[in-house]
């Protein structure tokens, strides 16, 4: 797993390294602010940030919604020493919120829920039967009538749920269309058929879902980064 520490304090930086190094094998990226955090996102796409929240250029909440926004595959737990923060952390879809100092138990706990997501399965019908895949092979989702979609590169299949709890449930699903969620990390581009029609580009499938007006510039800014 890739992890970006964001944190002002020189010695939490090195601490938060130790504990890491002595957890397992993880390849550990750093940066000092909110501003550099994006930069660092941007350019290495770790799965995981441990951010600290108050810092100076960019503070760690305002850091934090645009890696969301932007990055919505990048889990986040804040680090602070602060508990009023908790609420405002979880709205921006924090996987976690721990108080400084850090303890071993504790930060173990963080990574092994933000593993337990990069595992994620979602539960599928096929004919009779019901199959797990990993949420990862799923290119985009469709919902048409009842049912929603799921569209794979060599093959689509049923699910339950709708595409609000999906889009709720996965960060990596966007919406696209009232009727269309993609996995960004397929995302290639967007071609324009006529000034009021534009389809999304997806790997590994010739699967073009249309973007609703209202949505355009959301799925460009994805392309943007």
């Amino acid at each position: 797993m890739k992890i970006l520490i964001v944190d002002d304090e020189p010695l939490a930086v090195r601490r938060l390294q130790r504990l890491l190094n002595h957890l397992g094998d993880y390849e550990v990226l750093t940066a000092h602010n909110g501003e550099q955090a994006l930069i660092q996102v941007a350019k290495h796409h770790p799965q995981l940030v441990l951010m600290d929240i108050e810092m100076p250029v960019m503070d760690g909440m305002e850091a934090a919604r645009l890696i969301s926004e932007k990055h919505p595959q990048t889990a986040i737990a804040f680090l602070t020493a602060h508990e009023q923060f908790a609420l405002p952390a979880f709205e921006v879809h924090a996987v976690d919120y721990l108080l400084k100092p850090v303890a071993t138990k504790r930060l173990q706990q963080a990574l092994d829920r933000v593993s337990e997501k990069q595992h994620a399965r979602i539960t599928i019908k096929d004919g009779g039967r019901l199959l797990s895949i990993a949420v990862d092979e799923v290119i985009c989702l469709q919902a048409e009538d009842k049912y929603v979609t799921a569209h794979l590169s060599d093959c689509h299949y049923l699910l339950d749920q709708s595409l609000t709890e999906l889009a709720q449930s996965y960060r990596q699903f966007i919406r696209i269309h009232r009727s269309w969620l993609i996995n960004v990390h397929y995302l290639r581009g967007i071609t324009s058929e006529g000034p009021h029609l534009s389809k999304a580009l997806l790997k590994n499938t010739e699967i073009q879902p249309p973007i609703s007006r209202r949505q355009l510039s959301e799925v460009k800014k994805y392309l943007q980064t």
